[in-house]
């Protein structure tokens, strides 16, 4: 057992701003060094975390964009949009982006598989199609869903595709036969996000009923059902031990729960508007969490810490200290306090008061990408044919492409402001607020 003085809450550690529209989705490098948000401002921006004033925004969709995912290896990211296309390109500054219109209505979710040589992409066209990457080949469509899908994820080992949407479904497919293996079906909420648990058994679901769900999808039965939100939920994302889970929903907030005691342990706050993308790192050691207020916020985790009986012991601390400094009519300054408007007893930790919310670098530079685009290439040849370009043009001085940015609320001009390096869904049951333990976790 973590002594209890060893055990940290999560701690904001970055701030971001940069995109002029909603943050649709973030996702981690599989390298965890960088990250990379969409936007309906029609962008990609990725992030890089180890360097302090490099970032890179990639504007070549004419409409919002939707998701944006990495390949296994990093070396390509993936985007779909509402302009009904999918662009596969190299997250640099100068490199090849290829594109190929993938639905005949917008694409809201596009994922690789873990081998990288597919993709499968989700849209308001009532299908999933599959593609092969390096040719940009349509390979099959899987249907069944009879209104938008809003997402599609490969499982771990890539042999099956979970999907959701409006049409209040849950769809297991093969990935060989092409067939629907398991469906679950909701009655209040619809689909919004998936997440695959780490083991490859377990599907998570955010639903538009502020609930989440967790099936199992050998047994095929509902597990655990939280709600924990008063609002839709937008996102979730498993962490890569697979005892804990995020989310982030319209209730501006982000919450993580622990799967093994079955039951919500912290709340975290510090956006100011929907969170509609949360992210944990292929480490666990940070998550990140993005919405409608335009901020990306990246915060440390510090779950390797956590011990329940720790967590017990700080969690009364803080109710005996709210309720005392609620008797004595003090202002509430902390900022690590226990939630005193929800009954599920969570730790509340408001960043707004730490130096990594309010630092900001004022002159941050941007740095907008140059693609050529490949429309008779395939993806895998990008690097190949390319290559001695890219060894010259990488030679070339990158200072007259870079833009000092500053930014205007009222303008459709992109602020870009980075931090600094500072170390520092649905059952009548009655009792939907916790999960119950688990033996699958």
């Amino acid at each position: 057992m973590l002594n209890e003085e060893l055990f940290t809450e999560p701690c904001l550690e970055r701030h971001f701003s940069g995109h002029c529209s909603s943050i649709t989705q973030v996702r981690f490098s599989p390298c965890g060094q960088r990250l990379s948000t969409s936007s309906l401002d029609l962008s990609v921006i990725l992030w890089d975390l180890k360097q302090a004033a490099r970032c890179i925004r990639f504007s070549a969709h004419s409409g919002a964009v939707y998701s944006v995912c990495w390949s296994p290896k990093s070396n390509l990211v993936a985007s779909a949009s509402k302009d009904r296309t999918v662009k596969i390109w190299e997250p640099k500054i100068r490199g090849v982006s290829g594109e190929f219109l993938a639905h005949s209505k917008a694409v809201r979710s596009v994922d690789f598989d873990p081998s990288g040589t597919m993709l499968i992409t989700a849209s308001d066209d009532k299908t999933l199609k599959l593609w092969k990457v390096a040719q940009r080949k349509f390979l099959t469509s899987f249907t069944g869903h009879n209104n938008w899908v809003r997402a599609a994820k490969f499982s771990p080992n890539g042999e099956l595709i979970a999907s959701c949407g409006d049409d209040k479904s849950l769809r297991i497919f093969d990935v060989t036969s092409g067939e629907c293996v398991r469906t679950f079906t909701e009655e209040r909420g619809m689909g919004r996000q998936i997440a695959w648990h780490p083991d490859g058994n377990l599907v998570a679901v955010a639903l538009s009923c502020n609930r989440v769900k967790i099936f199992d999808i050998a047994e095929g039965e509902l597990i655990q059902l939280y709600q924990v939100h008063s609002a839709p939920v937008n996102d979730l994302a498993f962490h890569p031990n697979g005892n804990f889970l995020l989310t982030g929903g319209d209730d501006d907030t982000i919450r993580l729960l622990d799967l093994l005691e079955g039951r919500p342990i912290y709340t975290l706050t510090g956006h100011t508007d929907k969170v509609c993308a949360v992210a944990f790192s292929p480490d666990g050691q940070h998550f990140a969490s993005a919405g409608e207020d335009r901020q990306l916020l990246v915060w440390k985790s510090n779950l390797h810490t956590f011990d329940a009986n720790s967590f017990r012991s700080k969690q009364a601390s803080f109710q005996k200290e709210n309720s005392v400094s609620s008797l004595a009519a003090a202002p509430h300054n902390s900022v690590v306090d226990t939630d005193s408007k929800n009954c599920d007893d969570t730790i509340l930790i408001d960043p707004r008061h730490s130096v990594a919310y309010k630092m900001r670098d004022e002159n941050f530079q941007v740095l907008d990408s140059q693609y050529t685009t490949a429309k008779q290439q395939s993806v895998s040849s990008f690097t190949k044919s390319l290559q001695q370009q890219h060894e010259t043009l990488d030679k070339l001085k990158t200072d007259a492409n870079t833009d000092s940015i500053s930014y205007n609320s009222s303008s459709s001009t992109s602020l870009l402001h980075m931090p600094n390096n500072t170390t520092n869904s649905c059952n009548n049951d009655g009792n939907e607020g916790h999960g119950a333990p688990s033996k699958y976790f």
